[in-house]
Order: C-alpha cells, then sequence, then structure tokens
C-alpha cells in the first residue's frame, strides 16, 4: 500500500481551507442574495437566519469546489448558487407547510368502508383565479376540468409549452395565489 507525498496532502489540505474562505467570504458579500432567494421559503423552514446562513455557507462551498473541479470562473458563482440554494431552501420546507395548515379537529375520516365526497367552493376558487395572469387562469381552469391529475407533459401538449415552461408557469401562479398582490423578491441578478 502506497501513502500520498506529504507535499501532495498539504496542498489539497491549504486548497480545502482556502475553499472554505473564500465561502465564507462570499457569503458574507452577499446577504441581499441569500434573503432574496429564501425569502419565499423562509416561514416554512423551522430555523432562523444564523441556520439559513449556515446552509449556504455549505452552499457556496459546494459550489466554489465544484467550479474549481470543472476548472469554471468564479464569474458563474452567482448563478450557480441561486440555483443550488434554491433547491436547497426547497428541500428544507419539506411537510412543514402541510403540518402547519392541518387541523385535526376539523379532519373527517371516513368510517367502515364509506367514501368521503367534499364539493369544492367554487367562490374560493374563483377568487384565488382571480389573482393570475390570463395565461395562467387559462392553464388552470383546464387543470381543474380534467376528471383525473394530469402531468406537466400533458398540459405543455395540450397548451404547446415546454414541460419546464408549464412547471415555471404554475410555480409562477401558486407564488401569485399565496403572495396577492405583493412582490416577492424573487432574483437578483449576479453582482459584477
Amino acid at each position: 500500500m502506497q501513502t500520498a507525498h506529504p507535499e501532495i496532502r498539504v496542498q489539497v489540505s491549504a486548497k480545502r481551507t482556502d475553499t472554505w474562505s473564500l465561502a465564507s467570504l462570499w457569503i458574507k458579500s452577499n446577504p441581499v442574495l441569500i434573503k432574496c432567494v429564501a425569502a419565499q421559503y423562509f416561514p416554512y423552514m423551522g430555523c432562523n437566519f444564523r441556520d439559513l446562513e449556515s446552509e449556504a455557507l455549505l452552499v457556496a462551498y459546494q459550489t466554489i469546489s465544484s467550479l474549481f473541479q470543472s476548472e469554471k470562473d468564479l464569474s458563474c458563482m452567482a448563478q450557480y448558487f441561486r440555483v443550488v440554494f434554491r433547491s436547497r431552501c426547497i428541500q428544507m420546507t419539506m411537510g412543514v407547510k402541510v403540518v402547519d395548515i392541518l387541523d385535526p379537529e376539523i379532519i373527517n375520516v371516513p368510517h367502515n368502508g364509506e367514501t368521503l365526497h367534499q364539493e369544492l367552493d367554487q367562490d374560493v376558487i374563483d377568487a384565488a383565479l382571480a389573482s393570475l395572469t390570463n395565461r395562467q387562469r387559462q392553464v388552470a381552469k383546464w387543470i381543474l376540468s380534467q376528471p383525473s391529475p394530469v402531468n406537466t407533459d400533458l398540459v405543455g401538449e395540450h397548451f404547446g409549452i415546454s414541460t419546464r415552461g408549464v412547471r415555471r408557469l404554475i410555480n409562477d401562479a401558486i407564488t401569485r395565489i399565496e403572495n396577492g398582490n405583493r412582490n416577492v423578491c424573487r432574483t437578483v441578478p449576479a453582482l459584477a
């Protein structure tokens, strides 16, 4: 069994330390970006801003390491960070929102094989759809009119848009419904 030369281990260790310092400095320089990316998810995360900064630091380290490994320029840092950090924020919210709106007192549980049919309140649906753009409303009404659940491929095929476009349209529609007319900071342009 061969062991690596001590000089190689020192260089690798020094590179990791430099990467960690660079990630820490980058996070301290971009607090607004961190807040804007996490803004719509933060209420559902169950953490404080310090925890969020720690997660951002880990994502920054991961992003810088990936950029070094793929020999890319660090000018791409903000773009890659936004994508990875947004995904991490979404992961941190998993399940929290469902538990937040769950009230055990109003849950109707079917007994002995009976099925439970709930009628949808058309006034609530109309109020929610009123906050959407015309295109979002058109797609939402079509989805709601389907007898069984549809996926993004089927919606995209029906309306002639890509599945990525469908996901973005649905995500934007949900954001509009949740936030009403308030503007939510979604992205921050990369600093030059």
